[in-house]
């Protein structure tokens, strides 16, 4: 509770519902057709994409319910940092639990942490991970013959070892049934680089699971993000701080949250000025630099520190060749400054836009920007 009495409404968090779910009906509206052409027997599977913070998890649970509300089956998991055949085995484990009623007051399947799942990975031996999941994707999906449809929904599928190769074997299973008269609809959820590491396999891996990319906010749908939530509290926020959360966090919804959080409890006699706001930014900064930035930064070569802090430096989105000339001065090879650039966009840490044939470069998440910034100050 804030000094105001009222709930905050704002907590922030993976995975946790924001108060309104703003600007994500479109996307909403394709998932829903796509689920009916795999009814109808035409199975459509999807790959979402997205960088971190901008809703990713949010959006797969609120999908999730809305199936479960159809009375659809629907299994929900998350990838963790695992080899191949431990996220497959995982996997066709969730599968398994969703259909044995002994498991069903047990089991927490919407973010992967389930014990009854952990338990069985004790007990049971591990047998080949690719017939195991087919086993228990073809029990999960006979359930539904006739009736409604199977969905499985995997989140952060980027994070397994060889996302390429798991990908490719989800793939092989799911045609595996196909050819059984069976269907049901695949949606995995990683950054926009999902398919770039596949090789070979990109063609028809993009064929298969069919993107869709979440991109941040508009302007509106932000503003809304912040103003539905407050009217059911007594606690307002003048119209200026609204514009500055908004356009801080560049319409990413994790940032909306943790902005507005802070904004909210720091509100005076039930409303937050811009004086309260800059008090607040100072806590909400902290914790997404933490949260996010310091992993980013320690993840790094030191090569690419430097090559990010130059694109962070510069105001205006720049080609590789600018760049390569600022780098030079910190001694930094032309090729290598290329190459930097190219592991940097890939793992979302600097926006690559389209001119031309030519891209160029920019950092336009306005908190990694300034977190950058205190970094150059600290060199």
């Amino acid at each position: 509770m804030s000094q105001t009495g009222s709930a905050n409404p704002f907590r922030p968090g993976s995975g946790i519902f924001p108060p309104l779910l703003a600007g994500r009906e479109a996307e909403t509206a394709v998932f829903e057709a796509r689920i009916a052409r795999t009814r109808e027997g035409h199975p459509q599977h999807t790959a979402l994409l997205g960088e971190w913070a901008i809703g990713k998890t949010t959006l797969l649970m609120h999908w999730r319910r809305l199936r479960q509300k159809a009375g659809d089956a629907v299994v929900l998991s998350m990838a963790y940092p695992q080899a191949k055949d431990d996220f497959l085995s995982a996997l066709a484990r969730a599968l398994a639990a969703a259909t044995e009623p002994e498991w069903s007051d047990r089991l927490d399947i919407e973010l992967g942490l389930d014990l009854g799942v952990a338990e069985a990975r004790l007990r049971r031996p591990h047998r080949n991970a690719e017939s195991e999941l087919r086993r228990s994707l073809r029990h999960l999906v006979e359930e539904r013959r006739g009736e409604l449809t199977a969905v499985v929904l995997v989140d952060d599928i980027d994070l397994v070892a060889d996302p390429g190769d798991a990908l490719l074997q989800l793939r092989a299973s799911a045609l595996e049934l196909y050819a059984t008269g069976l269907s049901f609809a695949f949606v995995v959820a990683g950054s926009p680089a999902l398919f770039a590491a596949v090789r070979a396999a990109h063609e028809p891996l993009v064929r298969f699971f069919e993107p869709l990319t979440l991109r941040p906010l508009d302007a509106d749908a932000s503003a809304r993000a912040i103003t539905e939530p407050l009217a059911e509290t007594s606690v307002g926020f003048d119209a200026e701080v609204v514009n500055e959360i908004v356009e801080l966090s560049g319409g990413r919804p994790y940032y909306l949250q943790k902005l507005a959080y802070y904004a909210f409890d720091a509100a005076e006699r039930g409303r937050t000025s811009r004086a309260e706001f800059r008090l607040a930014f100072d806590g909400a900064f902290a914790s997404v630099s933490q949260e996010i930035f310091a992993a980013r930064w320690a993840a790094m070569s030191p090569i690419e520190r430097q090559v990010v802090l130059v694109v962070a430096s510069l105001t205006e989105p720049s080609s590789s060749g600018d760049i390569e000339s600022q780098a030079v001065r910190s001694e930094i090879r032309p090729a290598a400054t290329r190459q930097a650039l190219r592991r940097l966009a890939a793992r979302g840490h600097v926006d690559r836009t389209a001119n031309g044939h030519r891209g160029r470069y920019a950092v336009r998440d306005r908190l990694f920007r300034r977190y950058l910034e205190l970094q150059t100050c600290e060199r």
